[in-house]
């Protein structure tokens, strides 16, 4: 096995992402050291794909 790049190409929606986001939130500290990047470009777009108000309410409420 090595760790070179692997590319893999599937566009989420946003309510896919938010959903992933929220599982990963809810498992954050059974997250192995090699998906933590993974785990933070996740939440990165779905900050994206939301708006400020969203945002907000979701890191108050921590749904994900």
């Amino acid at each position: 096995m090595t760790n070179e790049p692997f590319a893999l190409s599937y566009n989420f929606t946003c309510e896919e992402l938010k959903s992933l986001a929220s599982v990963i939130r809810q498992n954050q500290d059974k997250i192995p050291m090699a998906l933590r990047q993974f785990a933070r470009e996740v939440q990165n777009k779905v900050y994206a794909c939301m708006s400020i108000d969203e945002v907000e309410e979701c890191c108050k409420n921590e749904k994900f």
